[in-house]
């Protein structure tokens, strides 16, 4: 199947689309501010009409979104006018057709309204946007504890640091270890003027590109070496780093101490409840498959857990007393009817006893 989208201008094709491939699916509205599922929708004579919540005369410019077998199906569209109904009128200007293949199947485990002491739920909540809050708030304690650990690392690596997600605006080693979550070690900056040895390391060619050319400490033109670590929640989500350098060529052994001292860093972190804080809130898990589970919700509040392209980390808890911490990107946030949310988690990790739990589970409801 060819994976690049199409875009169809053309009036009756459009309508022919709305006709079929929109009357067969639940129909969807996203704006910078909303995404909803519609309430109501028809199509009749070149135009939408359409109710959902939240969608007012204000919003003039919307697109429209279906899921049909497997393809997502968008149209960008114009508000005309609001009918004697309150039902908005929009005129559909193009659609664009994008292959999106369903990499699993998801299985139902509950519904929306289900009672979280019977259910499958998660808690222990916190996102990597409540993290660096958590770290705003308890400044002062986290660099207490900063200070504590660095006194052992400058007796042998002097030029050594912790930075927090929170410290900079626009740091380029944290934006690496959210995409990453993994350690670097550049052995010799002199790599960074061999252009075969960049093309053929990922980690040198960013560091090259975003970390070095950025980099404003006086003494760069001194450093040899540069060995960074993620600082990470749960040994899973990213919230600062440490970061070693040395005017002389360090070496794996040196890379093995850091990469200790980081998980070192990130254990004492994640242990002390007073400056990073999950929360106790228990939302019910409706699907899931062996790489993504949705969640419904209808109360407002739990929202402020979740943003589009997040990082989020949770306790999933099982049948069995069974549970598991896990890592997940939020990739889609919905309303839908009855003012309930709908989350779509892809699971990024697992931790090592809680994956055999989660997958014993998944192939359990796959064998029903």
């Amino acid at each position: 199947m060819n994976s690049e989208a199409v875009k169809i201008t053309d009036k009756e094709a459009i309508y022919d689309i709305f006709k079929t491939r929109f009357a067969a699916g639940k129909i969807f509205i996203k704006t910078p501010e909303i995404n909803i599922q519609a309430e109501s929708f028809s199509f009749d004579n070149g135009l939408i009409t359409v109710s959902a919540p939240d969608l007012t005369e204000k919003t003039k410019k919307v697109i429209f979104y279906v899921r049909y077998n497997e393809e997502v199906i968008f149209s960008h569209a114009d508000l005309k006018f609001k009918n004697e109904t309150g039902s908005l009128v929009y005129e559909p200007l193009t659609i664009q057709i994008l292959p999106v293949q369903r990499r699993e199947e998801r299985r139902n485990v509950a519904q929306a309204d289900v009672s979280v002491s019977s259910a499958i739920f998660i808690t222990n909540i916190i996102s990597d946007f409540t993290i660096h809050e958590c770290l705003n708030l308890s400044r002062r304690k986290a660099e207490m504890i900063k200070d504590e650990l660095l006194k052992k690392l400058h007796d042998i690596y002097p030029d050594s640091d912790i930075i927090f997600l929170n410290d900079k605006v626009k740091d380029t080693r944290m934006f690496f270890f959210n995409k990453k979550r993994k350690p670097y070690f550049i052995k010799n900056l002199k790599d960074l003027d061999d252009t075969g040895k960049v093309n053929n390391d990922e980690d040198l060619k960013y560091y090259k590109t975003f970390i070095f050319q950025n980099d404003l400490f006086d003494n760069k033109a001194k450093v040899v070496s540069e060995i960074c670590v993620p600082i990470l929640y749960k040994l899973m989500m990213p919230f600062g780093y440490v970061k070693t350098a040395s005017q002389h060529e360090l070496n794996e052994e040196d890379f093995s101490v850091i990469r200790k001292f980081g998980m070192s860093a990130s254990t004492v972190f994640t242990n002390d409840k007073q400056i990073i804080k999950s929360s106790d809130e228990k939302i019910a898990v409706t699907d899931l498959s062996a790489g993504g589970l949705g969640i419904f919700f209808k109360e407002k509040t739990f929202i402020k857990h979740f943003k589009e392209n997040s990082l989020i980390i949770f306790t999933i808890f099982l049948p069995g007393k069974k549970q598991a911490s896990m890592l997940c990107e939020v990739k889609n946030i919905s309303l839908i009817k009855n003012y309930v949310y709908r989350i779509g988690c892809e699971i990024i990790n697992i931790e090592a006893l809680g994956e055999v739990y989660y997958s014993e589970y998944v192939d359990s409801l796959e064998s029903r």
